[in-house]
């Protein structure tokens, strides 16, 4: 259930549709790796890797480039696909995804995004940092073929963490997270949080990130696409709190306009 009303509410005690005051992802990055994109600004939005040429509203394919809205400059682009379009407050999926022009060190890491999923039937990754065979590191969130948020979150190899509740379904706006450390995992969807229990060290490794399509043994992030909107994606390389993904997810919420549950 969803609620929103002007200047944010709480229901069963979780906060909605209201940025946390003076929520800043220069300041919340600071001192971290990642990145934070914004899919609703058309300012953020281009049709090239380069970030010079703006995309334009309805083409088909049209988004190849967004900024990052961290400070720290890790754009998600592409050059082989045409990733997205852009439609009014928010991007649509069309082929492939984007992925960091840049590696950056992965160990401990938190990944959330904003998204409206379109069909279910089908694995979908949202968050990727899968780079392929020679770093095997972690499909951050993948919505699996029944609708379950799910994540292989210490590795590929290691055995998927599957929500079994809730199943998500399409034509809902979601805010959806996992968040990791060397002891265990919070999976977030629909303000449930689930965590794994303990199951070792995560498989760090220095990779990109990607969003909207896992990297499926390639350095092109092409495979298990995410089909739907997205409106934010953040990926930040540390295990934040409960409170800490609330306080993303409303900041997203206020950047989208949306009014998904955290």
């Amino acid at each position: 259930m969803a609620l929103s009303i002007a200047g944010g509410a709480a229901l069963k005690g979780v906060r909605m549709s209201k940025a946390p005051a003076g929520f800043d992802p220069v300041t919340f990055w600071s001192g971290y790796q990642g990145g934070f994109w914004d899919f609703t600004n058309p300012a953020n939005l281009f049709a090239d890797a380069a970030l010079t040429t703006p995309a334009t509203l309805n083409s088909p394919g049209d988004v190849r480039g967004v900024t990052d809205l961290s400070g720290l400059g890790n754009k998600i682009v592409t050059s082989a696909l045409s990733a997205f379009t852009m439609r009014s407050g928010y991007c649509e999926s069309y082929t492939g995804g984007l992925a960091m022009a840049s590696a950056i060190s992965i160990g401990y890491y938190t990944a959330v995004a904003l998204v409206r999923i379109s069909t279910i039937g089908s694995l979908q990754n949202i968050v990727d940092s899968d780079y392929g065979t020679g770093n095997r590191v972690s499909q951050n969130l993948i919505i699996t073929t029944s609708g379950y948020l799910e994540s292989y979150i210490f590795g590929y190899s290691s055995p998927a963490v599957v929500m079994s509740s809730p199943a998500l379904s399409t034509g809902v706006d979601y805010i959806l997270a996992s968040a990791v450390d060397n002891t265990s995992a919070d999976l977030v969807a629909v303000g449930t949080v689930y965590n794994s229990g303990s199951l070792g060290s995560p498989s760090g490794g220095v990779v990109p990130v990607a969003v909207g399509a896992s990297y499926g043994g390639t350095l092109t992030p092409g495979y298990q696409q995410f089909t739907g909107r997205i409106y934010c994606a953040a990926h930040i390389t540390k295990k934040c709190t409960i409170a800490e993904i609330q306080d993303i997810g409303n900041y997203m919420n206020s950047l989208a306009g949306t009014s998904a549950v955290v």
